[in-house]
C-alpha cells in the first residue's frame, strides 16, 4: 500500500510541475489620459504637477507674475498715519500697467515718472513691494524709491480672488522727508 501511496504522490507532483507554466508579464496598457494630458512641471509656477500625471510641458506653466499682468484704472486714496483721509490728494485716479519681468517679478508703471517693482508670491495673490533695488553689479538701495528720491516705498498689491472684473487691492505706505502717508484703494483692469 505504501508502494501505490508513494507512487501516487510522485505522479500528483510530476502532474502538479508538468500543468505549471512561467508567468508572463501582460503587455502593458497605456491610458490615453497620460500620453495627451499635459502638465506644468516647474516647481516656480503657481500650476505646478496640476494634470500629473501625463507629459511635462513648460508651455502650460502659470507663473505668479502673469497674473498680474495687464493696465487697471487705480483709484488712490491716501491718509495719513492717524488714518485720517488726506482731502488734498484723495480719490485720485490714474492708469497703472504691470508688466512681468520674470517668473515672480513685476513692473508697475503709471503712477510715477519712475517705475515700481514687485516680487509676486508663488501663490498668485500677494505682491510686495521690492525693498533692496539693485542699481549696479555693486551697489543697492535700500528702500524702494517711490516718486521722489526722498519717498520710499513698502507694500502690497493683492489680487482679490472673488472678482470677475480682476480688480486688485493696493495698499502702499510712504515714508517721506515730511510726513508718512498710506495709499489705499482699488484697481480694476481694463
Amino acid at each position: 500500500m505504501s508502494v501505490l501511496k508513494n507512487g501516487m504522490m510522485g505522479f500528483l507532483a510530476s502532474l502538479l510541475l508538468l500543468s505549471c507554466e512561467k508567468w508572463k508579464d501582460p503587455s502593458p496598457t497605456t491610458d490615453p489620459r497620460i500620453t495627451s494630458r499635459k502638465y506644468c512641471n516647474d516647481p516656480q509656477a503657481v500650476n505646478y504637477n496640476w494634470d500629473f500625471p501625463g507629459v511635462a510641458d513648460s508651455t502650460v506653466c502659470i507663473y505668479s507674475a502673469d497674473l498680474f499682468e495687464g493696465n487697471y484704472t487705480f483709484t488712490d486714496s491716501v491718509y495719513s498715519i492717524d488714518n485720517l483721509l488726506d482731502t488734498s490728494k484723495a480719490f485720485q485716479t490714474v492708469q497703472l500697467q504691470l508688466i512681468p519681468l520674470g517668473k515672480n517679478k513685476l513692473k508697475l508703471s503709471g503712477y510715477c515718472t519712475n517705475d515700481l517693482f514687485f516680487t509676486t508670491l508663488r501663490n498668485g495673490i500677494t505682491a510686495n513691494a521690492d525693498t533692496t533695488i539693485k542699481i549696479n553689479d555693486s551697489t543697492y538701495a535700500y528702500g524702494q524709491l517711490f516718486c521722489r528720491t526722498q519717498d520710499t516705498l513698502t507694500g502690497t498689491i493683492t489680487r482679490l480672488s472673488d472678482s470677475l472684473t480682476h480688480t486688485l487691492s493696493i495698499q502702499w505706505t510712504v515714508v517721506s522727508d515730511t510726513a508718512i502717508r498710506i495709499h489705499k484703494g482699488r484697481a480694476t483692469k481694463l
